[in-house]
C-alpha cells in the first residue's frame, strides 16, 4: 500500500487513540575502492514506518518494513494493547501544531544524476591524488563512498503533517605512510555534505597528508603540562562526545552537571556553542524534526555563559522548557529522542598555523583514541592521543600513544583561543582550538 492509504487504516484502527506515524524510505549506494582502484559497489534499499499511539499519558512504539494490509492490521492491534499495559509518562505527547518552516531539506538532484562510472572515478581520482601527494605516502585502505537518497513522510491525528526528500554523501578513507627511518604509520578521515560537490576533496587530502606526515617518527615523551592545540577534527569529536552535557533528556534525568546553571559562566569568554537545525546546507538540516517540531537555531553556551539544552517534546515539558526542533530517530525502528542537528563551536580568529607560532612550546592533537570510554554524564576522560611536539612554531618530534585525560567542563573554561578556521565532520564543526596546561601522560 502506499502512505496515503496506510495512513487512513491506521486513523480507523486507531480509535480511542491519540497516533503518530513516522514514514522512512531510503536508497543507498556504495562505491569502495583500495590503492587508486575500484574494488565493488553496493546497492540497497529499505524502507519502513514507525508508529506511536497515546493514551491519557501512555504511549507506545512499534514498527515495520511490511506495509500490507494485514501487517498494518497486526501492528496497529498489538500496539493498542502495548499501549494500555504501558506505564504512565507525565511528559509524553504529541506535536499539536504545524509551525512554519525556517529551512529546507538539502536534495542534490544533479549529483542524484551522476552516472555510475562517474561517482567511482571521482573516488579513484581522490585516492591516487592521495597516494601522489608526497613521498612517504605508500597506498590507501579501502576508501568508501556512500550516497543516500531518502523520503520522509510525517503524519499525526493533530493535523501535523509534512513530507520531505533529501541527500547525504560521504566519503571515508585511510592513508598509508612510510619514512625514510623505516617508520610505519596509519590515519583515517571523514567527510559529508548534503550535496556531491561539497565534497571537498582536495582539503580532505591535505588534511589526511598532514595528519600522517606529522606524526611520522615519534619520539619518547616524558610526562609533561603544557599547551594544547587541538586540531579542529579532534576537537570536534570532543564535541560530539560530550554533546549529551547539553541535552534535554540528561537534564530530565539528572544526568548533566549543568543542571541549575543557566545564565552561569562555564567556559572560556569566547566560546559561543550552536545547534542549529536551519544550518544551509547542513548535514543535519531538515524543515522538522522526527516529531513534527519546526527545527531551529539553539544557542546553548554564548560568550561562555550556558544559555540552554535541546529538547524533544518530551525533555521540554519534563523541565518547563520550550521544545528545540530536536526530537530525532536514528531509524524508522527507533522512536524519537532528544539529539543534536547540525552543533558547532563558533569560529573566532585565526587558525592552526597562527596558533602554533602563538606558544613557546605546544602540544598538537591530531587523533583521539578510545572516546567510547569517556563519561558523558560527567565529562571526564581519558584519552589516547597523536600528535606532535612544536617549539617555537616548528615541529621538534612526532608523538604518538599518550594520553590525554581531564574533565571535558574543566578544558572548555581552560580555552585560550579559538580559531576562524571551522569544518564540519558531518554534522559537527570546530574550528582549532587551543588550550592552556594539560597534562599530557607519556612514559
Amino acid at each position: 500500500m502506499d502512505f496515503p492509504k496506510v495512513e487512513q487504516l491506521i486513523k480507523e484502527l486507531s480509535k480511542g487513540f491519540e497516533y503518530e506515524i513516522f514514514f522512512l524510505k531510503r536508497e543507498t549506494k556504495k562505491i569502495s575502492t583500495e590503492n587508486g582502484e575500484f574494488e565493488k559497489v553496493t546497492s540497497a534499499g529499505d524502507y519502513g514506518l514507525g508508529l506511536r499511539l497515546l493514551k491519557g499519558k501512555k504511549v507506545g512504539f512499534a514498527y515495520t518494513s511490511d506495509l500490507s494490509e494485514d501487517s498494518v492490521k497486526n501492528l496497529v492491534g498489538t500496539l493498542r494493547e502495548i499501549t494500555e499495559l504501558m506505564p504512565e509518562n507525565p511528559y509524553a505527547g504529541f506535536q499539536t501544531e504545524r509551525g512554519t518552516p525556517v529551512a529546507q531539506s538539502p536534495f542534490d538532484g544533479e549529483g542524484v544524476n551522476v552516472p555510475l562510472e562517474g561517482k567511482i572515478d571521482f573516488v579513484i581520482s581522490f585516492e591516487r591524488s592521495v597516494i601522489s601527494s608526497h613521498p612517504y605516502i605508500k597506498g590507501t585502505r579501502e576508501t568508501t563512498f556512500t550516497e543516500n537518497v531518502f523520503e520522509v513522510f510525517f503524519k499525526n491525528s493533530f493535523g501535523v503533517e509534512f513530507s520531505y526528500k533529501g541527500t547525504a554523501y560521504s566519503l571515508v578513507s585511510s592513508a598509508l605512510a612510510e619514512s625514510p627511518k623505516g617508520d610505519k604509520n596509519i590515519v583515517w578521515g571523514y567527510r559529508a555534505s548534503r550535496y556531491l560537490k561539497g565534497l571537498d576533496t582536495e582539503d580532505f587530502k591535505e588534511e589526511l597528508v598532514k595528519k600522517l606526515v606529522d606524526t611520522l617518527d615519534p619520539e619518547p615523551f616524558e610526562s609533561k603540562t603544557l599547551p594544547v592545540l587541538f586540531h579542529r577534527e579532534a576537537f570536534a569529536s570532543l564535541l560530539e562526545t560530550f554533546a549529551d552535557l547539553f541535552s534535554g533528556e540528561s537534564l530530565l534525568k539528572n544526568k548533566t552537571p549543568l543542571k541549575g546553571k543557566l545564565g552561569e559562566r562555564i567556559a572560556f569568554e569566547g566560546f559561543t556553542l550552536i545547534d542549529d537545525g536551519t544550518l544551509e546546507g547542513g548535514f543535519s538540516t531538515y524543515p522538522f524534526d522526527d516529531e513534527g517540531t519546526v527545527q531551529q537555531k539553539t544557542v546553548l553556551v554564548e560568550n561562555g555563559t550556558l544559555k540552554g539544552f535541546f529538547h524533544s517534546l518530551e525533555t521540554a515539558k519534563g523541565t518547563n522548557s520550550k521544545p528545540t526542533g530536536n526530537g530525532f530517530r536514528s531509524s524508522f525502528a527507533t522512536p524519537p529522542e532528544a539529539g543534536i542537528s547540525n552543533l558547532y563551536l563558533k569560529p573566532q580568529k585565526g587558525n592552526f598555523e597562527d596558533f602554533l607560532q602563538s606558544e613557546e612550546e605546544v602540544f598538537v592533537v591530531y587523533e583521539l583514541m578510545g572516546l567510547h570510554t569517556a563519561d558523558p554524564i560527567s565529562g571526564n576522560f581519558s584519552l589516547g592521543a597523536s600528535g606532535a611536539l612544536y617549539r617555537n612554531g616548528k615541529k621538534v618530534s612526532a608523538v604518538r600513544g599518550v594520553t590525554i585525560a581531564g574533565n571535558f567542563l574543566e578544558l572548555i573554561k581552560n580555552i585560550t583561543r579559538i580559531g576562524g578556521d571551522l569544518k564540519f565532520y558531518g554534522n559537527v564543526g570546530s574550528p582549532s582550538v587551543l588550550v592552556k596546561n594539560i597534562t599530557i601522560g607519556g612514559k
